[in-house]
């Protein structure tokens, strides 16, 4: 039940999948409407009862400063949340934060530890500094016409861009993708030349490619208040990631579990680094030898944010005790449950340990299924579309993800 307050405004930047489960959060932990602000957002935004969509002509600086002065001046001694759930709107808020009113909250780190944290480089090199491992690399400098020399590390391996830019995400509606899974020198080759020939001069990451399916990925969620102290640990194993091109290693569904050592690790790290606000963390356990391996950091609370509500706690409050109420209580996710976006039949199939389908289908069994867009306090038109967006989910795998593999890719 939520405890209802007067005195929260939420506002969240966007308007895309990653919305409107931050929405829902706020509407289950405070009983509050949300106001997205976005050009154009998603079906289910706009027959929500719960979000109010304030149009903008886009989502430049200069609209998103505009839009929130004029939130924050129609709610004068209340506090304006203001959430962001993309590596490019947070460095836009970043610099339109400082010219708004005092009683505007957004959990956003520091600039150079937000930087250092998010370049995939410093990433992996901060983990092995706190004890936490992190797979074999080599950056790949793009810019300039010298020669790019053979990659040392074996095939078959992954590449991805080193940090999240517009510069890349452009490059998705031609047919790049997030992240690849090469066989050989020549493919590798000719994703380099075919990089430069679109002006691409950013870095990449050559990896070694840890086996196991999608359910070897773990998850981890984070908040570090504004003492520097950690206050916030939710945790999942992935049972089904996403595989089409542009959203390939989102998960689809989880099952929340506990990370006691993991949590006490990455909490020690932020705090240490300065970090405050959400941080969002995919690990993978090794198959072969156990090892759980730090894949990759969002700055934020990420696109899945509602696992930690299935695992049976809000990360709203803990945001909101924080910047709001000035607490330091402690939330952990408590329980396992499924978080699935994804009809539950659909998902059973890609799992092929058996004690892991038990589990799976004894929670199911239960009534323990949480889907973020299928929210019972929303009007009837958005739960209808909550549950063709689940339903669309099974057309999506049948195209880009037809057969578990062993990989996963």
């Amino acid at each position: 039940m939520a405890t209802k307050r007067n005195d929260i405004v939420p506002v969240i930047l966007g308007g895309d999948m990653s919305s409107y489960p931050l929405a829902r959060e706020f509407n289950e932990a405070f009983g509050v409407k949300c106001t997205c602000v976005v050009p154009e957002p998603i079906r289910i935004i706009e027959l929500s009862s719960i979000i109010d969509v304030r149009h903008v002509p886009d989502m430049s600086e200069d609209h998103l400063r505009g839009a929130l002065e004029q939130i924050v001046a129609a709610n004068a001694g209340k506090h304006v949340v203001v959430m962001a759930n993309s590596d490019a709107v947070v460095e836009r808020l970043e610099r339109v934060l400082p010219g708004l009113p005092g009683n505007v909250i957004s959990p956003i780190a520091p600039r150079d530890v937000m930087l250092r944290a998010s370049d995939k480089i410093q990433f992996a090199e901060m983990c092995r500094e706190y004890g936490l491992e992190a797979p074999r690399s080599e950056v790949v400098h793009l810019a300039g016409t010298d020669p790019i020399p053979p990659t040392r590390i074996e095939f078959p391996l992954i590449a991805k861009t080193a940090v999240s830019s517009a510069e890349y995400n452009k490059l998705y509606a031609k047919g790049f993708k997030k992240i690849y899974f090469l066989h050989e020198q020549a493919e590798l080759d000719q994703l380099w030349q075919d990089l430069r020939a679109e002006g691409f001069t950013g870095d990449f990451l050559v990896q070694e490619l840890i086996e196991g399916d999608d359910t070897y990925v773990d998850m981890m969620t984070v908040y570090i208040n504004q003492k520097g102290e950690p206050t916030m640990f939710a945790g999942a194993q992935v049972l089904l990631e996403d595989h089409a091109p542009s959203l390939f290693g989102n998960p689809v569904a989880m099952i929340t579990r506990p990370l006691p050592e993991l949590w006490e690790k990455v909490g020690h790290m932020l705090s240490d680094l300065g970090w405050r606000g959400f941080a969002n963390f995919d690990m993978k356990r090794d198959p072969k030898t156990g090892r759980e391996i730090f894949m990759d950091f969002n700055p934020r609370i990420g696109a899945n944010s509602y696992y930690a509500c299935a695992g049976g706690l809000n990360p709203m409050e803990a945001l909101v005790d924080d910047f709001v109420d000035g607490g330091s209580k402690v939330l952990r996710t408590s329980r396992e449950a499924i978080y699935s976006r994804a009809p539950v039949s659909m998902v059973r199939k890609y799992i092929a340990d058996a004690d892991l389908l038990a589990e799976y289908d004894a929670l199911a069994r239960a009534g323990e299924v949480y889907n973020p867009v299928r929210y019972k306090g929303d009007s009837l038109r958005a739960r209808i579309m909550g549950l063709l967006m689940e339903k669309n989910y099974v057309r999506k795998f049948k195209r880009y993800y037809p057969e578990r593999t062993d990989t996963a890719f």
